[in-house]
């Protein structure tokens, strides 16, 4: 709900912004135009009065009448294009060339509309206002001295009227001219003391109060321009952070010291990356880093850096931590060699993360997919693929926690096969069937499934049921079907007192047994906040005094023998 109301205010924000950029662009193509038409009725009043034997006229008049016709083409082509990069942004090349036609074509009017007696002198007031309202007071100010100097310029150099007339011409234009440079000072100062608010406020719109780093809303903007700019060739990392045990932290020192940690955090995140990189506070404890122009190796590294740096860093009250450091687990991916898309991109990321969280926290993960690398292997067939990406899909939508138990329980199981040394099919088959074997879950009560205490026997008979609903699930999906006996007997036990069948020994299949080992070890460490070597050996002790009992003593011996090779959870 609460990502559903930023994404509505970042798009209400947005239309805002439009709608401000746009209102402003039309006032200033209304402006041009009006000069244009303004321009085009001199000249057609002037056709009228002249003689058409005065071939100097006609001459300017044609000419004049053809740049303005073109410059109208130009606006209203311009108009249905609507581009807010001109306006609100320094003036540029074009901005000038653009000015100087326009220049240009005031003098042609004024030339052939009587040049100091001209009326349309006050072409210059539009041309100041244009100028002040697209870029500010500095380039209005420009634009008036230009005008005030062709104005007092004809009035100097072309006077064909007597001295007593072209003296009153010349008061009039400089009255003229002062009131240029006044619309030029005060409309330009107004514009750009508007304009300076509205980037204040931008930049505050676009800050976390809190940390003082770029917010969600802003993180989400820049991401989605990086990714259009981006090419095949341009690479953009995303690093997804969380601060492990932040809530245990809260708890035990309060909100106001979070608050502190979060900030610590932020402005270590500034000083471990590089200047054009984006850092964001995502929400809560997550944070984000945008990586521009960065492959997957180098964010990686970054990734690293960072996690060092946090370790290393000593933060008030971090001995109460579950290990008595503060720490943080960071998820790693990358467009558009791992993701494809915007949404792929911070989807992937966000896996990582998961998945750093669910091996035991304080680590940088990337994404990466065993079943994309089975299948790139040629070692799983697409449609196993296609289907167990959408099974896998509904659970982690369904509940996290089951989904980040599946990828350890698939993790374990791919190092035990392995270390059984089973056949490449039959690893293959185990890690696919430890892909499926809770998909039952998916139908079962959200207060059971996220109950982490002890089951009630309602409860616990609504739990056991997963294994047939995973069965049901899948039993209609043809190239599913041989994983069927790991989803529905992988709660079975080796003295027969298991459910839903209640099979024994070596009636529960294999490779079943293998995987009802590795389940129940996760489920063992995974509920304690910290799995440290001593939960390590509790669980350990727990598979062998189930030995004979639960599982199959034979597995167990070879499993423990893995595990005491290496204390380190997957």
């Amino acid at each position: 709900m609460e990502n559903s109301n930023q994404v509505y205010e970042q798009n209400k924000r947005h239309e805002y912004d439009n709608e401000r950029y746009e209102n402003v662009f039309k006032l200033v193509i209304l402006l041009k135009i009006m000069y244009i038409v303004l321009a085009l009725i001199s000249t057609f009043s002037t056709i009228k009065t002249i003689s058409f034997q005065v071939k100097d006229n006609i001459y300017m008049i044609s000419a004049t009448t053809c740049i303005i016709a073109i410059m109208m083409n130009y606006y209203l082509s311009w108009s249905s294009n609507y581009s807010k990069d001109r306006v609100y942004e320094k003036s540029k090349y074009r901005d000038y060339i653009e000015s100087l036609v326009l220049m240009i074509i005031f003098i042609l009017v004024i030339s052939a509309t009587g040049l100091q007696t001209s009326d349309y002198k006050i072409l210059s007031i539009l041309a100041v206002i244009i100028g002040a309202i697209q870029f500010g007071q500095k380039y209005s100010v420009g634009v008036s001295v230009c005008y005030s100097t062709i104005i007092i310029g004809i009035d100097l150099f072309f006077n064909k009227s007597g001295v007593e007339t072209s003296v009153i011409y010349l008061e009039k234009d400089i009255v003229l001219t002062a009131v240029l440079f006044i619309i030029s000072i005060v409309l330009g100062m107004y514009v750009d003391t508007e304009r300076q608010y509205f980037k204040e406020l931008k930049k505050v719109a676009n800050m976390d109060e809190l940390t003082g780093i770029h917010n969600h809303r802003y993180f989400q903007d820049a991401l989605t321009k990086l990714i259009e700019e981006s090419n095949d060739n341009t690479e953009v990392s995303l690093l997804f952070m969380d601060i492990d045990y932040f809530k245990h932290y809260n708890d035990t020192h309060g909100h106001q010291a979070g608050d502190l940690l979060l900030r610590e955090v932020g402005n270590l995140l500034k000083i471990c990356t590089r200047s054009e990189d984006i850092v964001a506070r995502y929400g809560g404890e997550e944070f984000a880093v945008i990586l521009p122009n960065t492959g997957q190796e180098h964010a990686i590294k970054v990734g690293e850096r960072i996690r060092q740096c946090i370790e290393q860093t000593h933060f008030k009250g971090q001995e109460a931590q579950p290990n008595e450091k503060l720490t943080m687990s960071i998820g790693v991916s990358t467009y558009p060699t791992i993701a494809y898309s915007k949404y792929d991109l911070i989807n992937t990321a966000d896996h990582a993360l998961y998945k750093a969280k669910a091996f035991n926290r304080n680590r940088v993960e990337h994404y990466h997919s065993i079943l994309d690398e089975l299948y790139e292997d040629n070692q799983v067939n697409k449609d196993i693929l296609d289907n167990l990406k959408k099974l896998m899909r509904m659970i982690n939508q369904k509940d996290k926690y089951t989904y980040g138990h599946i990828e350890r329980v698939v993790k374990y199981c791919k190092n035990f096969g392995r270390h059984l040394k089973l056949s490449s099919r039959e690893r293959i088959d185990l890690q696919i069937g430890a892909y499926l074997h809770d998909i039952g879950k998916f139908d079962m009560p959200k207060e059971v499934l996220n109950k982490r205490n002890n089951l009630n026997a309602e409860e616990f008979e609504a739990f056991k049921n997963h294994s047939i609903n995973g069965e049901i699930i899948i039993k209609d999906i043809e190239c599913l079907k041989p994983f069927i006996p790991m989803v529905k007997y992988h709660h079975e036990r080796y003295d027969g007192k298991g459910y839903p069948e209640g099979l024994k020994e070596e009636e529960i299949p294999y490779l079943v047994r293998v995987l009802a080992i590795v389940d129940s070890f996760d489920s063992m460490t995974s509920t304690e906040s910290y799995v440290s070597e001593k939960v390590i050996d509790e669980a350990i002790s727990n598979l062998l005094a189930g030995s004979g009992k639960a599982f199959d003593p034979q597995l167990v011996e070879l499993f423990v023998e893995m595990i005491n090779k290496n204390k380190k959870i997957v």
